[in-house]
């Protein structure tokens, strides 16, 4: 704030708003809406990731070198881009009778307009510009919400089930090899 002569956190909010874009405050929450909703579908992205390969880590009983291979395991998923997880998954996701992931891909081109882009009218979302039609912009916010929903189903079957018979696997037939 110094350095720009600013003098107030209220000023360097305010100056900083303007240099950044020429968005009006209603434009400014559209779009950092539109971040936050990708944000949502990108976590569960990454969390089906992070719990479908943490199962691949041979852990031992050596509890500090495990701790070094979650913690590294972890900082790879983290790095992995919206993109990178959803090629991936896109087959094993649309194979599920969930049609509300068909707009993932929405979601993300919205995203990408809305910070790639100069202006707002390049944003487009189902055919519709969610920075000028507030039913589009509610139905983003809908569409999302049915993801984390579904994806939520998804998780529960595609990989905590997968657990739970092995589990029980184990408790009726024992280790055997393992």
């Amino acid at each position: 704030m110094e350095l720009m002569n600013l003098g107030s956190p209220e000023r360097a909010y305010a100056e900083i708003k303007k240099l950044a874009s020429g968005l009006s405050d209603s434009e400014h929450l559209v779009r950092s809406c539109i971040f936050d909703l990708h944000a949502a579908v990108e976590l569960e992205l990454r969390r089906i990731y992070y719990h479908t390969f943490k199962s691949h880590l041979f852990l031992t009983d050596d509890e500090q070198n495990n701790e070094k291979v979650i913690a590294e395991f972890s900082k790879r998923i983290e790095r992995l881009g919206f993109m990178d997880m959803y090629r991936v998954l896109r087959p094993c996701l649309n194979s599920w009778p969930y049609p509300e992931f068909a707009h993932i891909q929405d979601i993300n081109d919205a995203r990408n307009a809305a910070a790639h882009g100069d202006a707002t009218d390049s944003v487009n979302y189902k055919g519709r510009n969610p920075f000028r039609d507030a039913d589009c912009f509610a139905e983003m916010y809908f569409d999302v919400w049915a993801i984390k929903k579904s994806i939520g189903k998804y998780f529960d079957h595609a990989i905590e089930r997968q657990g739970r018979i092995l589990k029980r696997y184990i408790e009726k037939y024992g280790t055997g090899e393992i």
